[in-house]
């Protein structure tokens, strides 16, 4: 791969990533009940949600 394709598919990753973040903090913003379901989602909503 050259280094443009590989810089594409890095920032791809990225806004993805940033994407299941903020679905998953929304997700917990409409559905309380779901807390404590999933350890690893707790964590990401609490400490990462913010800055979504």
């Amino acid at each position: 791969m050259d280094e443009k394709k590989i810089a594409i598919e890095i920032e791809r990753r990225r806004e993805l990533a940033d994407r299941n973040v903020g679905n998953v903090v929304s997700l917990f913003e409409r559905r309380q009940d779901l807390r404590g379901v999933y350890p690893m989602a707790d964590l990401v909503a609490d400490n990462v949600g913010w800055v979504v």
